[in-house]
């Protein structure tokens, strides 16, 4: 049980880390990781399909960039620092009020 647990973190980080790129003369348009990515694919295809015919038609090229670089962090630390940014927003908005 650990180690499928241990094995899906690591997957969750990877596909985090991974990024997929869309640029055009030099400069990154998009920059979306592959988790990101598959679930626009999952939940709007017809939105990926008329991006990616946009993109071709104006002349971006796209990459696979696995080292990710600024996203070296482990996706649990993602996910728990997302975690603290709401809890502190919620906090803070309801002291104000």
């Amino acid at each position: 049980m650990e180690g499928t647990r241990n094995r899906d973190k690591r997957l969750l980080s990877i596909l985090y880390r991974t990024r997929f790129k869309v640029c055009r003369n030099g400069q990154t348009i998009v920059n979306l990781s592959i988790l990101f990515s598959i679930m626009a694919v999952v939940l709007a295809p017809w939105l990926v399909v008329f991006g990616l015919v946009a993109a071709l038609v104006t002349g971006a090229h796209f990459t696979i960039d696995t080292k990710g670089m600024g996203f070296e962090q482990n996706f649990d630390d993602v996910i728990r620092n997302a975690a603290g940014n709401v809890k502190h927003a919620v906090g803070t908005i309801t002291k104000d009020e």
